[in-house]
């Protein structure tokens, strides 16, 4: 079993060697995914995968991922976490946030939230930020239900006053494309921060770069 391990992931190694489209890495990710029922296997495959280090890595395993969400959510959720904290770098939790995790979040949403709370309450500080990948990508997708973004947006209210730039940056991202699809659910909610909180400025820049000119100024007066 070891062995077939090693050699799934050395056929792979040409591929992550190289340049190539994010997309394509997804479609690979997506196959790979498909391939196989056998979740335990192919997690030592998508070790081994990880372990290479290379950002496809991330981009193949993050994909390869969603396809054992319906069956295997929590465990999907617990490996992107380690994979999140092995990468180390501010690509692999944005990667792994727009994938499993966003996936988990459009698809399973109210299992998900607890879970996504968890991360945001995590000691490092990637794992936090992936939290803001996973609600860019549930924003991008689902546009017709304003109360679960509410509800995204109570999760991160107790965490606006974060000044960790790279959490900051992670979630103003996942809060400006809310404010692409729900500018109005978006100012209400800042206002109501701003007015009560001492909300980090770069968030809040980040947060309104979707807004007319009017609501932004607005905000940005307050601060």
């Amino acid at each position: 079993m070891a062995g077939a391990t090693q050699a799934a992931s050395q056929e792979l190694k040409p591929i992550l060697d190289i340049k190539c489209l994010f997309s394509k890495l997804d479609r690979l990710g997506r196959e790979i995914g498909k391939a196989s029922s056998d979740f335990g296997t192919l997690i030592e495959v998508f070790d081994k995968i990880i372990d290479y280090s290379a950002m496809g890595s991330f981009v193949v395993v993050g994909q390869a991922l969603i396809w054992f969400l319906p069956f295997y959510l929590n465990e999907v959720i617990e490996k992107s976490r380690e994979y999140i904290i092995k990468g180390n770098a501010w690509y692999v939790c944005d990667i792994i946030g727009e994938r499993s995790l966003g996936h988990a979040l459009v698809n399973y949403f109210d299992r998900t939230l607890p879970w996504l709370e968890t991360l945001l309450k995590d000691d490092n500080t990637w794992v936090k930020r992936s939290v803001g990948g996973a609600i860019h990508f549930f924003s991008k997708r689902v546009l017709d239900q304003p109360e679960k973004t509410k509800k995204l947006l109570q999760m991160v209210e107790p965490h606006l006053e974060e000044k960790q730039i790279d959490f900051v940056k992670g979630i103003g991202w996942g809060l400006k494309t809310i404010g692409r699809h729900h500018p109005d659910i978006l100012v209400q909610f800042l206002k109501s921060q701003i007015e009560k909180k001492n909300v980090s400025k770069t968030l809040i820049r980040k947060a309104v770069a979707y807004l007319e000119e009017e609501k932004k100024a607005e905000l940005l007066h307050i601060l």
